[in-house]
C-alpha cells in the first residue's frame, strides 16, 4: 500500500512539474488523418508533434496589414516555419515511444528568403 501510494506521489509531482520544450523548424508533413505535424528542427533531425482541440495556434503577421491571428491546424501549410511549446506525455503502451504534444504553435508569415 506504502508503495503505490509513494509511486503515485513521484508519478503526479512529475506531470504537474514538467515543463515544455520549445521547438523551432519548417512544417516537412501534415497528416490530417492523427492531427500530427513532421517537422524538420533547426537542431537537427526530424520530429512529430500531435496537435490537440485546445492546441493554441498564432499565425503572426498572417492578418490584413500584417496583423496577428489565431489559426486552426487547417492553416497550417508544408515549409511553414513555426516555434512551438511541446511536452512529453507518457505512453498509454509500455513499449511505444510517446510523442510529443503542442502546447502552442506559432507560424510566421513573413516573406522567406527562398
Amino acid at each position: 500500500m506504502k508503495k503505490m501510494f509513494f509511486l503515485a506521489v513521484c508519478l503526479s509531482s512529475t506531470i504537474l512539474l514538467a515543463d515544455s520544450v520549445k521547438l523551432e523548424g519548417t512544417i516537412a508533413q501534415i497528416y490530417d488523418n492523427n492531427k500530427t505535424l513532421l517537422i524538420d528542427s533547426v537542431y537537427g533531425g526530424q520530429i512529430a508533434i500531435k496537435v490537440l482541440p485546445n492546441t493554441e495556434i498564432e499565425m503572426d503577421d498572417c492578418g490584413i496589414f500584417g496583423t496577428d491571428k489565431e489559426g486552426t491546424f487547417k492553416d497550417l501549410k508544408q515549409g511553414d516555419f513555426l516555434e512551438s511549446k511541446i511536452f512529453y506525455g507518457m505512453s498509454i503502451s509500455p513499449n511505444a515511444p510517446a510523442v510529443p504534444v503542442a502546447r502552442k504553435i506559432e507560424i510566421q508569415c513573413y516573406k522567406k528568403a527562398y
